[in-house]
């Protein structure tokens, strides 16, 4: 599924508000904030891993990944595949330095999610 520019300019906007929700092997839901969250292509978005245990063994074991980002009414549902942990390279690199800038953190990997949906989540009036 290739994303429009619209969704990729809201999932790269740093005060869009952006949550990602994993399922473990038993079907338990788990939904985090990730302000990390962008898009590096129109098929592909990236987090920074900083806390993500549960988050992690739940990408790890079932590969399923959903990410919800809005702003001013304006939203989107991305679902996707969960395809590795990355712990160094261009994209390590680049997160590394911004998370570091930004919130003081180091960071553990970045986390990469190939997008195989997407729903509008615009209320209609």
């Amino acid at each position: 599924m290739i994303m429009k520019k619209e969704i990729i300019d809201l999932l790269n906007d740093q005060t869009a508000s952006k949550v990602l929700a994993t399922v473990d092997s038993e079907g338990i839901p788990n939904v985090v904030p990730k302000g990390s969250i962008s898009a590096i292509d129109d098929k592909t978005v990236v987090f920074a891993d900083i806390f993500g245990d549960k988050t992690n063994k739940n990408l790890e074991e079932t590969k399923r990944a959903a990410i919800a980002v809005f702003k001013q009414g304006k939203g989107y549902q991305l679902k996707g595949t969960f395809k590795e942990f990355q712990k160094s390279g261009s994209i390590f690199d680049k997160y590394s330095k911004m998370i570091k800038s930004g919130m003081g953190k180091d960071i553990k990997s970045v986390g990469i999610i190939q997008i195989e949906e997407i729903f509008d989540l615009t209320p209609k009036f």
